[in-house]
Formats: structure tokens, sequence, C-alpha cells
């Protein structure tokens, strides 16, 4: 917000800052001591005590540049069973000012519109705090039941809530008389506890998750001083020393501004957009804590926890924490305890501790014993509460890759926590000049009052003054420069100034002394190979047996457990059968699964230099669509990184094309190697058939392909297109079987026999069985061509004389008489197909 200027001058100014800070801290105190005020109440006099300029409570729900977590001007008290609580307000009965408070037992109470009971009606009263103190005003007051022991809540509504910062208050210096605002902000407020004796009202019991304040003007400064309590059970003093800002937004947390994982980032923001930060108003997370900010120091008496309405419970006083870590370990990005892989894959070591902090872990690359190496690994970073990770890729200190070994690395960690972290965003503060003062009050080494920042991701604007140093991470004295920032010079209207828009954190903590301890880890490579994948068969036809030999090795160096060996294969390849023989070193198959169609699996244990031979067999029983693939992929183990095919992900190596193709290494690699074939369906080269010699036969197949006669019997055939899937073929002059192949592209071949007869029974009409070796039996030309044919001799009055169902050319017209004889004669060809003949024969011994 560009409304935020520094006051005009501030009453601890640079002439303070060579005093003795000790010597500082008690006068300080001592002052605040003798302040009769103090011990009356707790509110608005407590802010105002302090010089500078009255902070007026912003009180509202509706959020804006300087307000972005508004409040009905909520706060908070913790009060036992029998003692009362006093609040007052000077909105009460103005407009629609009221006072409401919410009990742990879910009881709700209202100051009502009364004008009296509950109004601080000037600066006197709001001084001396409730009556009976003298002087003091009017409270509403609420008496607390056992049951409503605990954290009360408390708002404080301003005469008009539905209106923003926008409506100002005059500005007035903090000790000035002031009149009630009629806007959203509210001069006044008291919380007051009076104990259960009614003798004494107590201190130490109100505090705030977020106060939002505004001054009324750019250029004045904010005094207050506000004591912070962290969870973890330590103490602060805040002196806001002069803020400068209209409008400002004001709470500590554990974290200030975070990462995207919900770390601390250490760093202010260049953005208030979405601004990373955890939202006071929202109760505590396991990470992420809002401190508790008291307008006195806080009471001893206060509980560890406490009742808060709504049912649920909140922190209050605990002893200071000793952090403490522990479970340090390595793990493999893939999840395998003590071992990594090299580069890419790499590790984390990891540890467990109770609070943030700063962890140096050292790798002895060279194994020398020596962490300090050029060459050994320097890893340094933030700790965060819980668990750790910290992630190593695998280089060395010179950014090569570690070498996989059988011994172990060693690795040294020191480990600084923090306790007491808090820290302070400021929200479009442009300047502040002066810096904070802050002082850690207890733990050890206190008071202490450092304090760190880093401004390096600030873009200044134009004519802006940063902070200086920019960064500062190894303290600085708060007293002498608590985060200063902005120009002192600058008008009061003066936009762009440094923290213009800008979310500035600054924080304090207390280091532990370093915890150190030692850790091992094995790293891991192995070159896992498919050496080789061969088909007996790369072209051939459905139906023929096919045989694939794949040879894997393990290049080393690292031996391996678990590697998965795979053949995969289409639905076309059936009765497959897989065999394998361990070629060289001791490889061993722990398990196989073929279960799965088209797919067999192997987990082996193969150690370096180790070969084993896999064999698959079966039958191609269908066509594919494009070629047969057959794959054989070798497959790396968790946390064994193989140089050309491992993806660095976190995830378990399960698919050897994912791990093949991925980055660094690029797609490719020596683990997957695939055989494609073609196959075809067989060729048909169509039925045997039958033609009369001397004339032409029309062959037809089924595919591309060639048409051959097997040898040269009966005779030499003519074919007309040999490479034409229909073809004529003529040259047919002897009777016999031609028998013709036709071979497709992939050189399997199917026979057709083309069987050429006579169109005629031919042979003589006359035998003369007299022995002269002429004309002795009835002769029927090729006669061998035609098995199985019938011959039927009949008289001449149709009376069967001879009968034969395979005649061999031996009738002789044995017994009968000479004459004129009839035959039947039934000729089978090969084919099977019959032709009958008939005619006469004359017989003549």
């Amino acid at each position: 917000m560009r409304r935020l200027y520094l006051a005009s001058n501030d009453k601890n100014n640079a002439s303070h800052l060579n005093i003795n800070s000790k010597k500082w801290l008690f006068s300080y105190f001592l002052i605040l001591l003798l302040l009769p005020q103090i011990l009356l109440g707790e509110g608005s006099k407590e802010l105002n005590s302090n010089g500078g300029y009255r902070a007026y409570l912003y009180s509202s729900p509706y959020s804006t540049d300087s307000f972005p977590y508004p409040t009905l001007g909520t706060m908070k008290v913790y009060v036992k069973a029998g003692e009362t609580i006093y609040v007052g307000s000077s909105a009460q009965g103005v407009g629609n000012g009221t006072i409401n408070l919410r009990a742990p037992d879910g009881g709700t109470y209202t100051s009502g519109s009364s004008k009296t009971i509950g109004r601080i009606v000037n600066r006197n009263q709001e001084a001396a705090g409730p009556a009976p103190n003298v002087g003091g005003y009017t409270a509403y007051t609420q008496i607390v039941t056992a049951a409503q022991e605990g954290v009360w809540e408390i708002d404080f509504l301003s005469p008009n809530t539905g209106s923003n910062g926008e409506i100002l208050p005059i500005t007035l210096p903090a000790n000035s008389a002031w009149t009630q605002p009629i806007g959203p902000n509210i001069a006044a407020f008291d919380v007051s506890v009076r104990n259960t004796g009614n003798t004494a009202f107590l201190t130490g019991r109100v505090f705030t998750n977020v106060f939002s304040g505004i001054l009324g003007s750019f250029n004045v400064g904010f005094n207050g001083i506000f004591h912070v309590l962290t969870r973890d059970g330590y103490q602060y003093v805040l002196d806001n020393n002069g803020q400068a800002g209209d409008g400002f937004c004001f709470f500590a947390n554990n974290k200030g501004f975070k990462k995207a994982d919900g770390t601390a980032s250490y760093l202010s923001i260049d953005s208030l957009e979405n601004a990373p930060v955890h939202d006071p108003r929202l109760p505590d997370t396991q990470s992420d804590v809002t401190h508790k900010i008291f307008f006195n120091t806080p009471a001893n008496d206060l509980p560890a926890n406490a009742n808060t309405p709504g049912g649920g419970t909140t922190w209050l006083i605990n002893p200071p924490f000793i952090p403490s870590v522990s479970a340090f370990t390595t793990v493999g990005t893939e999840g395998t305890p003590g071992k990594m892989g090299t580069a890419p894959l790499g590790g984390t070591i990891n540890f467990t501790a109770t609070a943030n902090g700063l962890y140096t872990i050292f790798i002895d690359v060279n194994k020398n014993g020596i962490f300090s190496d050029p060459v050994d690994r320097i890893i340094s970073g933030v700790s965060i509460i819980g668990q750790n990770a910290v992630k190593w890729d695998g280089l060395d200190g010179s950014g090569n890759k570690v070498p996989a070994s059988s011994t172990a690395y060693n690795a040294n960690v020191i480990l600084t926590m923090f306790v007491a972290e808090v820290h302070f965003p400021f929200f479009d503060v442009e300047r502040n000049v002066n810096g904070i003062k802050l002082t850690r009050t207890t733990g050890s080494n206190s008071p202490d009052y450092t304090v760190y920042w880093d401004d390096s991701k600030i873009i200044p604007d134009s004519g802006s003054v940063a902070s200086s140093p920019l960064k500062n991470l190894t303290g600085i004295n708060s007293l002498i420069n608590g985060h200063k920032w902005g120009s002192p010079a600058a008008t009061a209207n003066q936009p762009g100034d440094f923290g213009d828009n800008k979310g500035i954190d600054t924080w304090a903590y207390v280091s532990t002394a370093p915890v150190n301890a030692s850790i091992n880890f094995i790293v891991q490579e192995a070159d896992l190979e498919v050496v080789s994948l061969k088909s007996d068969i790369t072209t051939g036809c459905v139906g023929q047996d096919v045989n694939y030999i794949a040879i894997v090795k393990n290049n080393g160096p690292t031996n391996v457990s678990g590697a998965t060996f795979a053949f995969t294969y289409p639905k076309e390849l059936t009765g497959v059968k897989i065999t394998s023989t361990a070629t060289t070193g001791t490889t061993t198959i722990t398990s196989a699964d073929s279960t799965q169609a088209g797919s067999y699996k192997a987990i082996m244990d193969i150690p370096n230099g180790s070969v084993r031979t896999f064999t698959l067999s079966g039958k191609v029983t269908g066509t594919p669509t494009g070629s047969l693939d057959v794959s054989a992929s070798i497959l790396r183990t968790t946390d064994i990184t193989d140089p050309d095919a491992t993806n660095p992900d976190s995830a378990v190596p399960t698919d050897a094309s994912g791990e093949c193709d991925s980055d660094p290494s690029g797609a490719g690699c020596n683990n997957i190697k695939t055989v494609s074939s073609t196959f075809l369906a067989l060729p048909d080269a169509g039925p045997d058939q039958s033609v009369d010699k001397n004339t032409v036969a029309t062959l037809s197949a089924n595919a591309a392909g060639a048409w051959a006669q097997v040898g040269e019997t009966p005779s030499k055939a003519v074919i007309a297109n040999p490479t034409s899937q229909q073809t004529n073929v003529s040259g047919l002059t002897t009777i016999g079987r031609y028998t013709f192949t036709y071979t497709n592209v992939n050189g399997c071949a199917d026979t057709v026999v083309v069987n050429v007869s006579s169109p005629d029974l031919g042979g003589t009409n006359v035998i003369t069985p007299n022995g002269d070796g002429k004309n002795d039996t009835y002769t029927i030309p090729d006669l061998s061509f035609y098995p199985g044919s019938k011959l039927s001799i009949y008289n001449r009055w149709g009376n069967e004389v001879y009968h034969s169902d395979n005649y061999d050319n031996s009738w002789a017209g044995q017994g009968l008489s000479d004459g004129t004889y009839y035959y039947l004669f039934d000729r089978k060809d090969p084919s099977g197909k019959i032709k009958r003949f008939k005619g006469w024969i004359y017989l003549k011994h």
C-alpha cells in the first residue's frame, strides 16, 4: 500500500546505538516496571506507553493490502474458574460498537448497546484501566465458571464494521487525547482479568494471533511493544521502534513465507498476490504455527494447554524445547535401504528432526577418510521438523558420476537445529527505517538480539532504498540494525519505496550445538544387455515351426539379483515353449511366468559378466497383420542404474521401454531387441485335375508366386506365364501325371497334379491267344496309369463271361470259343474320375 510512511522522528535515535546493549535492556525493563499503567490491564494502553503514534485497532471483516487477515478486533484471554473478565472499548455504544465474548463451553455474551457499561470514554480512563482502579472506566464483566476455564475470545466491534481502512482516523501521538472515530477503527480497548479474591488485576493473560492497526497517515511511526510466546516455550520482546506506514498487519509465526512444499523459504517475497504464508486466523497444523502475541510478559501460571471456544484446545506456555535428531538412514531413489544407483538415480540421506535447522552432508567420494577433498561432495540446505530426505544425485564435487562400488561410501552429516524460531512478515510496508528491536528473553544465552533476513528476491522499484545488507544470514544485533529499509527522506505520499507491495520477512532463532552422524551406503550400476536375438526363420508361412534365441549379459560392474528377462510375441505364435541355460557364469532363474498371453517373464540373478541364453519355440498358426514381431528385453531392478536404460524417477522399474527411452540417456538402449519376420498364408495351387492329351490345362493359385514343373516327365510342359497366379499349360502330349509347384514370395510351395489321359481307349479289337506274343491278351495302352479300372466281357447273348475290378491286361478268352464278344471298360483316372468305354472284341484261337 502506498500510504505507509516513516514517523518524522523517533525517540530511540541513532545516538542510542553506541550504549552497551545489556545496560540498555536493563534500563528498558526498569522503565517498564516503573510505569503504573502496565499493572492495571491489558490492551491499547500498553501499545501507547512507549511513545510514537497511536495505532487504532482495525475491526472489520474486509481485507485490504494493509489488512490481508482482518478480524473483528479479536483478542483472546486465558481465565481460571472464579476469576472475572473486565472488558471495555471506546466504540461501545457508538454506532454498531459493542463487545462480544465466547466462552470455552460454548456460551456467548455481549455488552449490548450500552453507552456506559463497557465504554472507555477518554484517554485518562484508558490509562487508568477498569474500575475499581482510580479514574477507571465502568467495565462489562463476566465471572468465569468451572466449565468456562480456558481461553475466551473477545470481539471488539467498531462503530461501522461494514467499512474498511480507507476511512482514516485522526493521526495522534500515542499519549494524546483521542476521539472515537466513526469508521472501522477503535481508539481504545481493554481486557483485564480480576483475581478470584477480587483484590487485584492480573497481567500476562491477554494475547492475539494477529494485530491490525491504522495510524491515520503515512509518515508517522508505531512504537508498540509486544511479547511473543512461541509454541516451543521461548519468549521474545518486540519493539516496533517507529515502524512507518498508515495501515499495517502484525503477526508472528514459525516459517514466515513458505516454499511450494510448505517448508520455510527464509526469503522475502516480491509480490503479495497469493502470499505463501499460513493464515494466522486459522488453527495451527503440525508444521504451521502462529505464535501468540501478548501485551505483557506471559503469566507464569499459564497452563501448557487450554480449552477454546468450539470444543478445541490451544497451547500456551511450555518449558523451553530441547530438539533432537534421530533415524539417520540412506535410501535409493526407488526405495532400497542402504543402496543407491549411480547418476542419474542417486538416492536420499534421511533423518528425523524435532526442529527446523541447517544441514551439511559430506560424502567421501575417494574413500580416503577425508571429507573435504575437491572430489568429495558437499550438500547443504534447510532441514524441517519431522522427516527429512536430502537428495543426492550421484555426482561428486566436480559434477562427475560417482562410480559403482561393492564397498560402501561414507557420509558425514552435520545438523544444526533451530529452536525459538519466530518470523515477522511485513505486508506492504514501504519503509521501516529504524528497524525493529527484538530481544529473546528466555533460553540459553539470553538476552539475545540477533535477527536475520534475506531480501535478495525483491526487485526494487526505481529510486527505492533497499535493506543493507540485502541478505543477512549470519545474524545482526537488532539494537544496531533490526532490518532497516526505505528512505527517511521520502515524502509522505511518495510511492514505490522498497517494501511497496512486497512481503518482507525478519526472523530469529536459537542455534543448537551441531549434531554429527556418520552413515554409509553402496552405489550400484549394471549395464544389462540383450546381446542378440535371432530367429531361424525370417520369412515363412503359416504352419511352420520357428525358434528364437536370445542371449543376455550383465556387463557389470554390480551383481544383479531380480533382473527381469521378458519375451513378448503375438497371438499368431502358439504352442510356445521357452527354455534357458546358463552360458557363462552362474545365472539363476528364481521364477518364471508365461500365464499371460503373448508374454513370458523370468526373474533371475545375473552376476557381473554372466551370460544366459533363452530359446522360444512355437508354431505360426495365423497370418499376422504386418510383420510377426518377437522382442526380448532385460530390465534392471530397483536402485541399480543401467547406464542407457534408467528412468530416474522414484517409481520401481516395471517397463523396459519406459526405462530405455527416458532422459537423460534418451531414446534407445541395448536392453531391448526385436526380430521382425514375415509369415504368409500357405500357397494353394488348386485341386488336381485331369485333361486329355494334347489339350491345354489351366492352373490357378491363391497368391503371388511362381509356377514350375517338377521334372520333365511324362514330357516337358510349356507354362505360359510362370509368375501369374493363373496360367495355361500346354505341351501335354504324353499320357501321365504332370506335377507342378507354386511357390510364394516367402519360398513356401504347394503342388498340383495334372493327369493327362487319352480321349479314346486305344489298343486292338482282335486277340489271338496262340502264344506267339502278338495280341495274346486284350491289351489296353497305358493301363498302369488307370489303376482300379474295371473290365466286363459279354457273349452275344448278353451273358457276362469275364469280370475284373482292377484289370491288368491279362484276359485271353480262356475257356471261350472263337467269336465276337462285347466289353464294358470303366477307366478310372488318377483323380478318381470314371470314363466308360464299350465295344467289341473278336476272339480267334
